[in-house]
């Protein structure tokens, strides 16, 4: 039957009320201590409250209602439900357990009360009555002590002394004690000593004032096993009064795996973050506000930027104005439709860094997650350096594509070049051949070839003397000359081509005698190339002027002409490799391209310098040498008399070459002055016939088949009848370490092919003469 609404219902239901409402108030007062642990710590005392002096349906709604307040206020905003779920679900059984023994118990009590008031008169009645109250008090109690015993939680109670009056199941799993070894002793043993005195302060402080008060709630302090070994774990403790006794409860949790974890997370942080810290890719995250979350040291090494000057700023911040739109565009495309992408892998943009200036930079950006929160994280990458390389790989390309045109150009100017001496060479032995007896024709033939052959002899020269230059093989033999005799030596040279080509020569010599240490035929060359160059590249006859002058302390040698001029665009080139003026078909002035090269060389090589100067196309051109001068010396009192040329009768002769005809074309060249001569044709055959022939003199090729020359040149000094004789080294081998293997060898000189005759006599007359 449902209760009347009568005074003490009312009462009941505002008992009722009060108890929540103290219990709540009681419980925001502690908020900033408990946070979101033990919600519900005092709605125990308002639900016995309730369940001693209201009806048990009035207790049952205070207990629903104040379970739902509690929740509402100190445990379901704190924290998304998955971090406290497993937490929240157990203090919520605990409390509906616990509220429900509570509410039982009050129930019956109040029924038992109302049974003996009611039977107070019936002793028998009463009796029966209170020994099912008991019984049932006693089954409440059982199930308390079940609850108590089952929960996760070690569940302890001491009274004011310290001393432990309960110890559940989920203790002594915890400590490792039992509850007959704990009970009755002090609670001071399940604690380590730095925690002693804090507990004995605590007790000390409470007998003396006397105030009931909440200790902690929820805090981390560290418990002790009977084994002795210390362990991590949560406290909560709270105060009660049975019969003017004041009792303190403790509820522990071991979070020893909890701790474990947390270490864990600690140390992948303290691993990820030495990962970030340590790629040398700069790693950047940011919000969808485009707010900088994050920023690694490789970024602050790329940026220039400290991570603490740009935590919290936009990442505008790090890119120049043109990419401003570009961000904000994208952020709020974003926003806009919510869709989940990457907007670029390695794409390259611009960064810019703290001193203002930009750099190119690959940049890879990605979106992630954290519960609802949207994040950004860019990869940026500095490829200033990778772009430079970039740069000079595509130069470097450029260079070799020229240097390949070049190469084949120079390819084809050599076959032309080869090829135009050999035709009037072939034209002369077949006039040779069909005019024996017409001496003239004969005589012109002969002229024609020794032309041709100088030029051929020419190219050949040029490209070994380029190579020897260019490799650094080349020696210079470094005197002291008369400038003025270089120039005299190379307008002899060039003076023929000058005259072939209609031009007139002025030479013009300084006031004074200039003397330089350096090569005079080295030097000589480089100027007549210069003067060839001057007489080939004018279209029509006209002035070549050569002039020697002093300009402070260099000479300047300088060869003007009125020619064709060089166009700009080949003037900064004009003394590369292979670099010449523009060729038709109509009109090709010779060479290889490669005589401007050589005199710069040569010119480097005495430390001195060349120029090349010119108006344009059809406006002459003008190259200048300038070279150190040497200080003047003061004049000899009288020449020195020169030394008379050593001169001797013809001599015993061997010509050794594996070319027949070269051999026995220079025995009978030899032989018209007057030498004895034989010849052999490789290298053991040499031995043989020098024995019985007993050469004073033996001209001898190099590149022989079986046995080169330079073993044969041993084996002769080897025997004693040759340790004196004349040996001439003559090959096509005319690179510097060959002269010095001719030299190791025992050979005497060491001439090229092919060689002037005359020259050839007049070593053989004398073998310390030097070799042009």
């Amino acid at each position: 039957m449902a209760p009347t609404l009568t005074a003490p219902f009312y009462k009941e239901v505002g008992l009722a009320l009060a108890s929540v409402m103290v219990a709540l108030a009681g419980r925001v007062l502690l908020d900033p201590a408990l946070g979101s642990n033990h919600p519900y710590v005092f709605l125990y005392g308002a639900l016995a409250v309730t369940a001693l002096f209201a009806r048990w349906q009035i207790g049952v709604v205070a207990g629903v209602l104040g379970f739902a307040a509690s929740h509402y206020l100190f445990a379901a905003y704190r924290e998304p439900p998955s971090a406290r779920a497993t937490q929240d679900l157990v203090g919520a059984l605990s409390f509906c357990v616990s509220a429900a023994l509570i509410i039982t118990s009050g129930a019956l009590f109040r029924r038992a009360h109302r049974e003996v008031q009611h039977s107070s008169g019936l002793l028998e009645e009463s009796n029966v009555r209170t020994d099912t109250v008991l019984e049932e008090l006693r089954e409440a109690e059982e199930r308390t002590r079940s609850v108590v015993d089952h929960v996760i939680d070690g569940i302890i109670t001491i009274d004011e002394r310290g001393t432990i009056t309960t110890f559940n199941r989920a203790a002594e799993r915890i400590f490792g004690y039992t509850v007959r070894e704990v009970i009755g002793q002090n609670v001071k043993m399940l604690m380590p000593n730095p925690y002693r005195a804090g507990h004995d302060g605590y007790i000390e402080s409470y007998l003396r004032t006397g105030k009931a008060k909440i200790i902690g709630i929820g805090r981390e302090v560290v418990g002790r096993r009977k084994d002795g070994v210390n362990f991590p774990m949560e406290l909560a403790i709270g105060e009660f009064r049975l019969r003017d006794q004041r009792y303190f409860t403790g509820i522990v949790r071991d979070i020893t795996e909890r701790k474990q974890a947390e270490e864990e997370v600690r140390r992948a942080e303290e691993r990820m973050r030495s990962v970030v810290d340590h790629v040398l890719d700069g790693i950047i995250t940011i919000d969808e506000k485009g707010e900088i979350q994050s920023f690694n040291q490789a970024a602050e090494r790329v940026f220039g930027y400290r991570a603490a000057e740009v935590l919290g700023r936009n990442v505008k911040l790090l890119m120049p104005e043109p990419y401003h739109g570009e961000h904000d565009g994208y952020l709020a495309n974003y926003l806009r439709t919510a869709q989940r992408k990457i907007i670029g892998i390695g794409r390259e943009v611009v960064g810019r860094r703290r001193d203002g200036t930009t750099f190119p930079m690959e940049l890879a950006v990605s979106e992630f997650r954290i519960g609802e929160q949207r994040f950004f994280t860019g990869i940026v990458r500095d490829i200033t350096e990778r772009k430079r390389l970039e740069d000079q790989l595509r130069q470097r390309l450029q260079d070799l594509a020229e240097a390949d045109r070049q190469k084949n150009d120079f390819l084809a100017m050599l076959g032309h070049e080869l090829r135009n001496p050999l035709a009037p060479m072939s034209n002369a032995l077949y006039l040779m051949r069909r005019a024996k007896s017409d001496t003239s024709m004969v005589e012109e033939a002969q002229a024609m070839i020794e032309r041709q052959l100088q030029q051929l002899v020419r190219l050949v020269d040029d490209l070994l003397d380029l190579s020897r230059i260019v490799q650094g093989k080349i020696d210079l033999r470094r005197e002291r000359i008369r400038l003025a005799d270089a120039l005299r030596r190379a307008v002899e040279t060039s003076q023929p081509t000058i005259d072939a080509n209609g031009h007139v020569l002025d030479l013009v010599l300084a006031d004074r005698e200039i003397h330089v240490m350096g090569d005079v035929i080295r030097l000589a060359q480089a100027i007549s190339n210069l003067l060839n160059n001057a007489a080939k590249y004018s279209t029509r006859p006209g002035r070549i002027e050569l002039r020697l002058s002093r300009e402070g302390s260099h000479a300047a040698i300088a060869v003007t002409d009125e020619g064709e001029g060089i166009p700009p665009d080949l003037l900064p080139r004009v003394f590369d490799l292979f670099v010449q003026g523009e060729h038709t078909l109509a009109r090709s002035q010779g060479g290889l391209g490669i005589g401007l090269t050589l005199v710069r060389r040569v010119i480097e090589m005495h430390n001195g310098s060349v120029s090349a100067r010119s108006l344009g196309k059809g406006q002459g051109s003008e190259f200048v040498m300038r070279l150190p001068v040497l200080p003047d010396l003061p004049r000899p009192s009288a020449p020195p008399a020169a030394a008379a040329e050593r001169s001797s009768g013809p001599r015993r002769v061997l010509i050794v070459d594996d070319n027949v005809d070269a051999a026995n074309s220079i025995a009978k060249i030899l032989g018209l002055f007057g030498h004895t001569v034989r010849c052999a044709y490789d290298g053991q055959s040499a031995l043989q016939l020098a024995a019985e022939f007993a050469p004073e003199a033996i001209v001898l090729d190099i590149g022989l088949p079986g046995m080169d020359g330079y073993e044969v040149a041993r084996r002769l000094r080897a025997m004693d009848r040759f340790r004196n004789a004349t040996l001439i080294a003559l090959t096509g081998y005319g690179q510097q370490d060959d002269r010095e293997r001719s030299q190791q060898a025992g050979f005497d000189q060491h001439l090229t092919k092919p060689v002037d005759a005359d020259l050839l006599h007049r070593v053989l007359l004398d073998p310390s003469r030097v070799s042009p």
